[in-house]
């Protein structure tokens, strides 16, 4: 009995393992001698976008290719004005101090928008040619789940996710090298599967205006205790911040009436399948190869 008990328990390691280098493997380091783990991977790579009609989220992607794309929900670039955006990025200084490092994007030339928006979902991604540095985070497009990710996770209600925004981005900064804030909830829908049929997933967590686009990712392993190879983190977006629910009350005194709205809590989130096909669409639009 003993003994079958050791030979399970060491599958169960391998299992782990495996989990962790077939995630992170990819992964860019952002200035140490050894990769980050995932949480502090997906932080780098999370970005401010700004822009006179809209400030959010986004996040980097690389694909296989080298190309690198800017993902964020669709609403925040149709709302963006004039031809370009700002992102803010981050690099190490000789001194190793971390310094912002903002990089303007083209998103429209001659009133044609550069962005790729998904036909049915509030998904868009674009690529950019900004100067690449050895600090700057970016994610892999293997850290983006699939479905047959998003079960193996497994993506069901209670299960812990965690976010990265920039919540009110004009009239708040969370810390001065303006990396974005990570938050912490949970699944809250369901049926999640499939995706075609259940577009949308919320996420028992508090959203804010400057939020959408930003990154909703999940750590391998149940509720995200699995760990890789050198003891970091490791995990897979699953989709982007697109919206927040809220209920409207409507009140009238003798003299004056209006409306309240209650935050509910629940973030609305796009499934990462939808950003994949997004990415897809528009390498084969731009005659690219896909991933």
């Amino acid at each position: 009995m003993r003994k079958h008990r050791c030979v399970a328990i060491g599958l169960w390691m391998i299992c782990q393992v495996w989990w962790g280098i077939g995630i992170t493997k990819q992964l860019r380091a952002e200035g140490a001698s050894e990769a980050p783990g995932f949480l502090t991977q997906v932080t780098w790579a999370t970005v401010k976008i700004t822009n006179p009609g809209s400030t959010a989220s986004g996040f980097l992607v690389e694909l296989p290719t080298g190309q690198w794309m800017l993902v964020s929900a669709a609403h925040v670039f149709s709302t963006m004005k004039g031809e370009e955006c700002t992102i803010i990025l981050h690099r190490r200084g000789e001194d190793g101090r971390i310094a912002t490092y903002p990089q303007t994007v083209a998103i429209r030339r001659e009133n044609k928008d550069l962005w790729k928006k998904h036909p049915t979902a509030d998904v868009a991604a674009l690529k950019i040619d900004v100067q690449h540095d050895a600090n700057l985070g970016v994610l892999p497009y293997d850290c983006l789940a699939t479905e047959e990710v998003l079960k193996k996770l497994p993506l069901e209600p209670g299960l812990i996710v965690r976010a990265l925004g920039f919540p009110h981005a004009n009239i708040f900064k969370g810390n001065p090298e303006e990396f974005g804030i990570a938050r912490l909830g949970c699944i809250a829908s369901y049926p999640l599967f499939p995706t075609k049929e259940n577009p949308h997933f919320l996420v028992d967590m508090n959203t804010f205006e400057g939020d959408s686009g930003g990154p909703v990712f999940a750590l391998a392993g149940r509720n995200g205790e699995s760990r890789d190879a050198g003891g970091l983190s490791s995990g897979y977006v699953i989709g982007l911040v697109s919206g927040q629910h809220f209920v409207d009350e409507e009140f009238k005194l003798i003299y004056q009436s209006g409306k309240f709205r209650h935050r509910m809590g629940l973030a609305i989130i796009v499934p990462s399948v939808f950003i994949r096909e997004t990415i897809d669409r528009l390498m084969a639009l731009t005659g690219n190869s896909g991933p």
